[in-house]
């Protein structure tokens, strides 16, 4: 080891000074602690001297003559700058988890769905927003208020593509209309943001963003630009449909937001009781030699296609067994989309999974379930 480099006698200080000199020899050093960065310093001189032997033609960029253009410590921040860029793409960032936590919030939710989360981060957009959010810092000290939040925009399949390719257009009038102002439209609520994705099909697309929310606004329906905060030299970052408690949020610049990706939920179901448009009667046709007991399952309660704990479900009747060759029937009244549980009859009331016969949800008007002997 050459003594003449004793890195380990030096402050971090020093031993990033001496990186700086040399940038192209120690690219990526900014980030690393003293130890890691003594281990990569003489790491980097080992591989230099063992390749001083080998002589190799140099190659040049247009990249490469920025320096004549620049002082050194634009170069130095031009550097610093493209390390943390490549640095953070290699680091999992915050909002990584909170889209985790979402995808699996709403599989517990619609666990008949199947729900996927596609990154679609595109690393231009993502210096743009960042080089506008370094920016709006250096002039007003903070991202304001409301700072950066993830937000949902839903959406329909034949819109996607384009989206992703020419990002959210400013100028097209909005399909739901824009009773708080022209602009694009997310929101907080990713029930909402279903709700707005192709209402008459089973397959919904959610865009899931970093939205830059800052100050806002209350909007109004002609509220083309967001007006000037008072006594201040600003204007509001954002229009909102509440002040206390919003819901929505609109942007009306690009580069305020970045896209992060795309939640697709197949085979989507709505739990809404209020989005029911029929009460109807469905009957039970018990054909087992059985006596069977009825459960209505809750709104929001965690089961599979097999299993359900019943000790959350709500008593409802008795299905009598098939006597004299005669079907046992219940008939029952129930609104669209109620999910209800058959268990086998036990007086003591302590069901397992193994107790559980059928579990069904009424779809379509006056449903008839059979219950053949094989399924007890």
């Amino acid at each position: 080891m050459n003594t003449s480099h004793n890195f380990r006698d030096m402050s971090l200080k020093e031993l990033k000074d001496i990186c700086r000199g040399e940038p192209e020899k120690y690219r990526g050093f900014s980030k690393l602690n003293k130890d890691d960065l003594i281990n990569f310093m003489y790491k980097k001189i080992s591989n230099s001297q063992g390749s001083r032997n080998s002589v190799s033609r140099p190659s040049y960029t247009l990249s490469d003559v920025a320096h004549i253009f620049e002082t050194s410590d634009e170069r130095e921040e031009r550097i610093n700058e493209l390390e943390e860029l490549i640095q953070s793409y290699s680091e999992e960032r915050k909002e990584d988890n909170v889209i985790q936590d979402l995808v699996y919030s709403l599989s517990i939710t619609y666990p008949e769905s199947s729900v996927i989360f596609d990154n679609c981060s595109d690393v231009n957009n993502d210096i743009i927003y960042n080089s506008n959010k370094k920016k709006y810092i250096s002039q007003y000290g903070s991202l304001g208020e409301g700072g950066e939040m993830i937000l949902y925009h839903g959406t329909d399949q034949k819109n996607l593509q384009s989206i992703l390719n020419d990002d959210f257009r400013l100028t097209n009038n909005p399909v739901h209309g824009h009773i708080y102002g022209k602009g694009i439209y997310f929101t907080n609520d990713i029930e909402k943001a279903i709700y707005y994705s192709e209402r008459s099909k089973s397959t919904k697309y959610v865009i899931v963003c970093n939205v830059h929310v800052g100050d806002i606004c209350l909007g109004n329906a002609s509220m083309d630009i967001h007006p000037k905060m008072p006594d201040r030299d600003k204007c509001f970052d954002t229009s909102v449909d509440n002040l206390n408690s919003p819901k929505q949020f609109i942007k009306k610049k690009n580069g305020t937001y970045n896209i992060l990706g795309i939640i697709t939920i197949e085979n989507y179901i709505s739990r809404n009781i209020q989005t029911n448009k029929f009460s109807t009667s469905f009957k039970i046709l018990n054909k087992s030699n059985k006596k069977l007991e009825l459960y209505w399952i809750p709104l929001g309660t965690t089961y599979t296609a097999y299993t359900v704990d019943i000790s959350k479900c709500v008593y409802m009747n008795i299905i009598p067994p098939c006597i004299r060759g005669c079907d046992g029937a219940l008939g029952m009244k129930s609104q669209k989309y109620h999910r209800f549980a058959c268990v086998i009859y036990k007086k003591n009331k302590q069901y397992s999974s193994l107790d559980i016969v059928r579990i069904f949800m009424i779809v379509n008007p006056s449903e008839i379930i059979n219950i053949e002997p094989w399924d007890v």
